[in-house]
């Protein structure tokens, strides 16, 4: 199980790194290895739909498959944990179940009543009653597991339920006298009942948490409901800004950046579509903003966040009611290399990717549970968590996360970072970033990838947001980012901030000659693109698998990739038959070199003819909606 290890860096250094990144600190999950992105071992990783859990748990007993993506309710634990071939990784949660908070209405707008009714929440009684203590009880807005949060800093708790504290808060404010039929009013008006929102789920802990919510405000003498809703519905209002007193979801970070944190509590953002669904706005919180944001070091920037989250903890725009620990579980009699992993747990890319026989042969099937099938194919425009694990292994970034959560190089090679006090040219105020990048790279259809993808990839994004794509809201800062050589790109931010390297490092790149706006999908065509789904529609990766086979529902069937940049030689050891002869030296030599020069000097053409325009306009005249989140 892990446990509190945080480690502080004073550098955070990536392998082939010609400057350090500004200081910074990781969780730690797993030792890495120095050949983390070699692989993948395995020919074949099935994903087996199955939307059961007691028939995923039969499937793991009876090696019907391998492991399961999702996280099993401990009720099973004692079963699967005595059978000798089975292992289950446990891990607190990297996220938390919350009750989001509408604080621009009365009377939840009165941080006072909020304030109250966190003090008056069990979640002491949550975590044993519903989660068996398969969970902990937690207040920071950032979960326990990144090293940004302050949970043990915090100068009070909401655990357990202190209904008096908060009925002394109520009555020292004034605004919420009693009324001649014994409950609260606020300011001498009744209070028509806070309606706690959830969705109705007959196996899951959210049919519960309006229970626990209703009985705490009642506790304060509040008037209280639950409300049964569909998730589309209140989470449409959320994003719209519509009308809701308390709606509960669970939410999980997927990395150690937390500039969400900002985005979702930032004032200005309290009208804008799909940020701050809380609707808060404080100024003390805002004023801390600037530092958070335009901080250079890792100091500057912990400071800022810790004043943050105790602003928010005091606040309580959203009260987190359960941080649960999640149990995964995989079989151990024919495979081993499973790799702990702080964002994806054990069952992510660096699983796949690391896996391997007993007996250290390549090859085997290895099939995984996935409880529902991918909605969509396109990254862009997925909706569903059950797409994420197709799409971190079809496309390339320049950076990974690591599984402790730090940034480990995918296509980058090399990094320079570039201030005005590092190189005159750079304008004052402004950041450079030069990336050379691996030159053995190649896409699924054999064109070979280039600095010219990259850097097409953030002209696609900018150029798609027109048309309703979202975008980081950050990359606003974004001015430039082009390729002076076919393997070198560089990005210039019109800003310096420590929050810069994240804001491209790990945006998944696309292919200029499948995605450009002359013959390929075009920048409108980012929502329609439906590949898998819709046969014409190309699926051109470079990740470490491809997908070979489908049955929509039942299965998809993922096969390595033998172009991929990392992969290991299967033609070796006597391990697979050797390839055939290959034919004569010379006439290869000059055929390939023809072919590869081509496809570069297209790539080149397609790059000047669209990128580079689509750059000058970026420079001159771009202003784009920062509302739009990514």
């Amino acid at each position: 199980m892990i446990r509190d290890r945080r480690v502080f860096l004073t550098a955070l250094i990536i392998p082939l790194l010609l400057l350090p990144l500004a200081s910074s600190c990781f969780a730690s999950a797993a030792n890495v290895p120095c050949d983390l992105n070699k692989g993948p071992y395995v020919d074949r990783v099935v994903f087996q739909v199955i939307s059961g859990q007691d028939e995923r748990v039969l499937a793991i007993q009876a090696s019907t498959i391998q492991m399961d993506y999702s996280f099993f309710d401990p009720v099973h634990y004692a079963t699967l944990d005595a059978d000798p071939d089975i292992d289950i990784y446990t891990a607190t949660r990297n996220g938390y179940g919350h009750l989001t908070i509408n604080c621009r209405d009365p009377p939840l707008n009165e941080t006072v009543l909020r304030r109250a009714f966190a003090f008056a929440f069990d979640k002491t009684r949550l975590t044993a009653e519903m989660l068996d203590g398969w969970g902990r009880e937690h207040d920071s807005l950032v979960p326990y597991p990144s090293c940004w949060c302050i949970e043990d800093e915090l100068p009070w708790h909401y655990y357990t339920a202190e209904p008096e504290i908060g009925n002394a808060l109520l009555n020292a404010s004034g605004l919420f006298p009693y009324g001649p039929d014994g409950w609260r009013t606020y300011k001498g008006q009744p209070i028509e009942p806070i309606e706690v929102e959830a969705p109705l789920c007959a196996e899951c802990i959210t049919v519960v948490i309006p229970t626990y919510a209703v009985d705490a405000l009642l506790s304060l003498d509040i008037p209280a409901v639950k409300k049964n809703a569909l998730p589309n519905d209140y989470l449409s209002r959320l994003d719209n800004h519509e009308a809701y007193d308390m709606v509960y979801f669970a939410y999980n970070f997927y990395g150690n950046d937390i500039t969400e944190l900002a985005d979702r509590y930032y004032s200005a953002n309290a009208d804008r579509e799909g940020l701050n669904p809380s609707n808060f706005k404080n100024a003390t919180f805002d004023n801390c903003l600037p530092q958070f944001w335009n901080g250079t070091t890792y100091d500057e920037v912990y400071n800022a966040s810790r004043w943050m989250q105790r602003i928010l903890h005091e606040q309580v725009p959203l009260l987190v009611v359960y941080e649960n620990t999640y149990n995964q579980v995989y079989r151990t009699g024919e495979f081993t290399g499973h790799v702990p992993d702080f964002r994806r747990y054990v069952t992510g890319p660096w699983t796949m990717r690391k896996i391997h026989r007993l007996d250290n042969t390549l090859g085997g099937l290895v099939t995984v549970a996935l409880p529902n099938e991918p909605d969509s194919f396109n990254f862009y425009a997925t909706e569903s968590a059950y797409s994420v694990p197709f799409s971190e292994e079809f496309w390339p970034s320049l950076y990974s996360y690591d599984p402790n959560l730090k940034p480990w190089p995918y296509l980058a090679e090399s990094l320079v970072i570039e201030t005005h006090a590092d190189n005159p040219s750079v304008p004052s105020g402004h950041t450079l970033f030069t990336v050379d990048i691996i030159q053995n790279a190649t896409w699924s259809d054999g064109v070979p990838l280039t600095a010219n993808d990259v850097a097409f990839t953030f002209t696609y994004l900018f150029e798609s947001a027109l048309t309703g794509n979202q975008v980081e809201p950050s990359l606003g800062a974004l001015e430039a980012a082009y390729a002076p050589t076919p393997y070198r790109v560089v990005f210039e931010f019109n800003s310096e901030s420590y929050w810069h390297f994240n804001h491209f490092a790990f945006q998944y790149i696309i292919p200029l000659h499948i995605f450009n706006n002359v013959s390929g999908i075009g920048y409108a065509g980012w929502e329609d693109w439906n590949p898998v789904f819709n046969l014409e529609d190309p699926l051109v990766t470079a990740g470490p698998f491809i997908l070979t086979d489908f049955e929509r529902g039942e299965f998809y069937e993922l096969t390595y990739n033998p172009d991929f940049a990392y992969g290991v030689n299967r033609y070796q050891d006597g391990i697979l038959p050797p390839p055939p002869p290959p034919p004569p030296p010379l006439p290869r030599f000059i055929f390939g070199f023809i072919i590869g020069v081509s496809i570069v000097l297209v790539q080149q053409v397609l790059y000047d003819l669209i990128v580079k325009p689509a750059i000058i306009s970026r420079q001159k005249a771009k202003d784009i909606d920062e509302s739009v989140l990514l």
